[in-house]
């Protein structure tokens, strides 16, 4: 959903930012007369209050989705719980969505769980457990006891990001809250929490350190008094990830939380692991499913994949190595009627019916990168799974699906305008590429059929042309540009300079000084190949996930993007050439670490950490 909020201004002269009073004069005195602009005596606090928000969307992608829980068929009923949308409500399969979290601080959210022993009771976790570097710190645990319609606040503000709820399966007051802990830096109020009195007190039941907090719960259906938790111990800096530590590991109680003993051998990794995923079987408690990040052990067995247990957690298997980007998925779900059917979260979702050993893909047709799957108990054909770009239904165990991507929760990094009227408004998203739409129509309001994509990837920074409405640069992550004509559809991919262009020109001439009979021992080749060394080292080029460009507001056929160097080209973005010098501090150590070494026990080197980059 792309609002129009009046942002903080920085004034360069001054060096402070401005307040939002002088922010609003600054909007109702910039297109008035003069003699309006004198004449101006509403107190800005009643002239705040004139002004109107309106949707423009879009909601025809949505957005990263945190978790999905429902209530049993027949109800239609199921809520989905947002990265940085709130809370949403369905009561009809997802053919509508209301929103129901409209006025809290926070609108980051992590986890749902509703009271199995009374529906009107529901439990949200805020901050976002998927810790990607571009996610949301939470505020604390909220609770509803009307189905959603209000929610109170219910403590644990510090633990800032809570991945996972769980409600006694009888006593709706008994409630065990994993909380991740900060998402930059280390704190001591990460762990697994307890409440018997209904969110009034909670108590600390089990905490590893201030680098690892839980990220997994699961209670024994028939014997609530059993838990196992999963704790992961993940440090995220502005250049690296790293999942895994001493501080990861599976741990069992057998006292509703009392006391704990970690779950060591037999079969469970033993080696340094990082994020857990769990569930148990609801037909079939004895069998478990551990969705593991570790390293493999000093005879390469072991590591990575779903695991499983047969006896209630004593003794485990490795079924597969299957566990895509552990640190972004990491789920996994059992049937709730045949506990050797099993769905585990990569990209897409995999399935099993025979407990893992063998396994195939679903959420075929749908968006990838899947966080979150509730299958209803009444009805395990019945599935709703949570993703990067909504949400997805099937009624047929997962052979087809509907994607429910009506829910405006579009994540924007940059919003652009031109100067039409109506302007049209052009964003990049979050996994979901780049959007235009116009502003506003001349009659009726804007649909999800005015939006047109026009980049894909993850869409970052779009500028459009003041003169020529049809110009559009966009992009995605990486520094990969492109401009697009709005009129024809065409479009053409902005290239960017290498290493290889200087150093190829050079090669060239040392082939040609050969071919003429100069010796390979000569000073002018020697010198060629020392110049080509330097060079391409100093011209490799890196970009961040989120590259700056612009048009100059002096020529509009400049144009500049920016690297660890400026880039500039004078051919509307075509030609691009290095104009600067190195402008970062070029820290060897966090350069290598972000582009070779990120993420822990699993690399992701996916390009979003890239460091020492202009921003």
């Amino acid at each position: 959903m792309t609002l129009f909020p009046v942002a903080p201004e920085y004034n360069m002269t001054h060096h402070r930012k401005l307040p939002f009073s002088a922010l609003l004069l600054g909007v109702a005195m910039a297109g008035a007369p003069l003699t309006a602009q004198a004449q101006l005596t509403q107190p800005l606090g009643e002239l705040s209050e004139a002004f109107t928000w309106r949707s423009v969307g879009p909601a025809n992608m949505s957005g990263r989705v945190s978790d999905v829980e429902g209530l049993p068929g027949p109800s239609k009923t199921f809520y989905v719980a947002s990265a940085a949308g709130g809370i949403w409500r369905t009561t009809n399969n997802g053919t509508t969505f209301e929103q129901l979290w409209d006025n809290h601080r926070v609108v980051a959210t992590g986890d749902l769980a509703i009271a199995p022993s009374d529906p009107n009771q529901i439990w949200v976790g805020t901050g976002e457990e998927d810790s990607r570097n571009s996610i949301s710190p939470g505020g604390g645990i909220f609770k509803s006891t009307d189905a959603g319609d209000s929610w109170e606040p219910m403590g644990l503000e510090a633990t800032e990001v809570i991945a996972r709820i769980r409600v006694h399966p009888t006593n709706p007051d008994i409630v065990y809250v994993a909380a991740l802990g900060h998402i930059w830096n280390a704190n001591p109020e990460r762990g697994l929490y307890r409440t018997t009195d209904g969110g009034t007190t909670w108590e600390l039941v089990k905490h590893i350190s201030d680098k690892a907090g839980f990220v997994d719960v699961i209670l024994h259906p028939n014997d609530p008094n059993v838990i196992f938790a999963a704790s992961w111990e993940r440090v995220r800096g502005p250049y690296f990830l790293n999942s895994g530590g001493p501080g990861s590991a599976l741990w069992k109680s057998t006292d509703g939380g009392d006391s704990w003993t970690e779950v060591v051998g037999n079969g469970f990794p033993e080696t340094t692991k990082g994020r857990i995923g769990l569930d148990i079987s609801l037909s079939n408690p004895d069998v478990m499913y551990a969705m593991v990040e570790a390293e493999k052990d000093e005879d390469d067995e072991g590591g990575s994949g779903l695991y499983r247990s047969t006896d209630g957690g004593e003794t485990w298997e490795q079924r597969n190595e299957v566990n895509t980007r552990p640190f972004y998925y990491s789920q996994v779900r059992v049937d709730p009627t045949n506990p050797d059917r099993v769905y585990f979260s990569s990209t897409p979702v995999q399935f099993s019916d025979d407990g893992g050993e063998t396994y195939g893909s679903t959420t075929v047709g749908i968006h990838v990168d899947h966080h979150a799957m509730w299958i209803d108990p009444n009805d395990p054909d019945r599935i709703v799974v949570g993703n990067d770009g909504g949400v997805g239904l099937t009624f047929d165990k997962g052979g087809n699906w509907l994607s429910l991507n009506h829910i405006a929760l579009g994540q924007f990094y940059h919003v652009s305008y031109n100067m039409e009227k109506p302007y049209r408004v052009c964003g990049g998203l979050q996994d979901n590429g780049v959007w235009c739409a116009p502003s506003r129509l001349a009659k009726g309001e804007i649909g999800n059929h005015h939006w047109a994509s026009i980049f894909f990837g993850d869409g970052f920074v779009t500028v459009q042309d003041p003169e020529d409405p049809n110009i559009v640069w966009a992009e995605s992550q990486g520094g990969n540009m492109g401009r697009v004509n709005m009129a024809t559809a065409e479009s053409s991919t902005l290239k960017k300079p290498t290493w290889e262009t200087g150093w190829r020109e050079k090669q060239d001439t040392i082939v040609l000084l050969m071919q003429d009979g100069v010796d390979e021992s000569d000073p002018r080749i020697q010198s060629l190949r020392e110049r080509a060394t330097l060079d391409s080292i100093a011209n490799n080029l890196r970009w961040n996930w989120n590259t700056p460009m612009l048009q100059s507001a002096h020529d509009r056929t400049w144009f500049y993007a920016a690297s660890n160097r400026v880039l500039k080209s004078t051919d509307w973005g075509d030609g691009l050439a290095m104009i600067s010098p190195d402008l970062t501090y070029a820290d060897a150590d966090k350069i290598r670490i972000s582009t070779r070494e990120t993420g822990g026990v699993t690399p992701d080197l996916t390009g979003a950490e890239t460091y020492a980059t202009i921003v």
